[in-house]
């Protein structure tokens, strides 16, 4: 799950899609969705969008990194690559966006703690912003988003904001305030026309990372 940087793409601005499964754990089911994910982000950014795995990542040569989700139990991922994975990203400064997984990988790489879930979540749900100050800024205090997970954040890291919360997970969203790390628990990139609020939520992202579609489509 990797692109080459096609031709002519110099000077263009690059978001690097980081798949945060472990090494041969990937199924056809999330390669697909790994796949859908980074269609609906490229939709909204003129940015050169590529994909790579988390463990294969040396130094991100992006503008700004989303990581994915995760289809397997974090237990089964090599303990060695996820410390090194951490160690990258502490060494980068560019925005980052944590989706799912790919939050509590901020989290842990922050010196939080993560945990089963109280109740495992599958299909699009109420999510309620408490703190609307950057990446959830113009949205309604209520949104509804895709939520597909059963770890959640059991110990936010000093220093982080708690942004959105819900009636089955407390830890919805979360935004560091040393560096420019944002994440959600629940998926904006699973957004659809009847549930529009994810879009609303990866564009605010690509503005804060200035990637935004130079033509709205």
């Amino acid at each position: 799950m990797s692109t080459t940087d096609p031709a002519g793409t110099t000077g263009t601005k690059r978001l690097l899609f980081v798949i945060s499964e472990r090494e041969g754990g990937i199924t056809p089911e999330w390669r697909n969705r790994y796949l859908e994910a980074e269609a609906q982000i490229s939709s909204l950014t003129d940015a050169h969008v590529e994909s790579r795995h988390y463990w294969a990542i040396e130094a991100p040569d992006a503008d700004a990194l989303v990581l994915s989700g995760s289809g397997e139990p974090w237990a089964l991922h090599a303990p060695a690559a996820l410390e090194r994975f951490y160690d990258v990203l502490r060494s980068y400064d560019g925005p980052v966006l944590g989706i799912c997984a790919g939050m509590q990988t901020l989290v842990r790489a922050a010196g939080g703690s993560i945990g089963p879930a109280g109740q495992s979540t599958h299909g699009f749900a109420r999510v309620g912003i408490v703190d609307d100050s950057d990446l959830f800024a113009g949205c309604s205090p209520s949104i509804e988003v895709f939520q597909d997970h059963s770890y959640e954040v059991t110990d936010v890291p000093s220093g982080m904001r708690v942004l959105a919360t819900s009636a089955t997970c407390s830890v919805e969203a979360i935004a560091a305030g040393d560096r420019p790390w944002w994440g959600t628990q629940f998926h904006p990139e699973a957004w659809d026309r009847e549930h529009p609020d994810g879009q609303a939520i990866i564009e605010s992202f690509l503005r804060i990372a200035d990637l935004t579609a130079s033509d709205p489509r």
